[in-house]
């Protein structure tokens, strides 16, 4: 099943990081930043979409990601949801992972 996963990953985080106050930021962490180059890697290699195996692919560099437990939690759900025929619509799995790495 093919899967638009548009480059709102990174607008919304960018947007997040736009919003913060100038005061105290908390810094991505390196392995949320990993997935979050993969997926923009991946967003470039398939502008029209990311086929099955581009998505098997992903998630299978994505899990292989190195990251403490919250980290690995929100980068796996997001991976998983690519790789889950069930899931057609990306836009939660996106939000979480937002919400956990940004």
């Amino acid at each position: 099943m093919r899967k638009i996963l548009p480059s709102a990953v990174v607008a919304v985080a960018a947007a997040a990081l736009l919003a913060l106050p100038a005061g105290t930021a908390q810094a991505q962490s390196a392995a949320c930043g990993s997935a979050v180059d993969l997926i923009n890697a991946a967003i470039d290699q398939y502008p029209n979409g990311i086929d099955n195996d581009g998505q098997k692919s992903l998630a299978a560099q994505l899990l292989a990601i190195d990251a403490n437990a919250h980290d690995k939690a929100a980068i796996a759900a997001f991976a998983t949801a690519l790789i889950d025929d069930n899931v057609t619509d990306l836009s939660d799995a996106i939000d979480s992972f937002n919400a956990s790495c940004s």
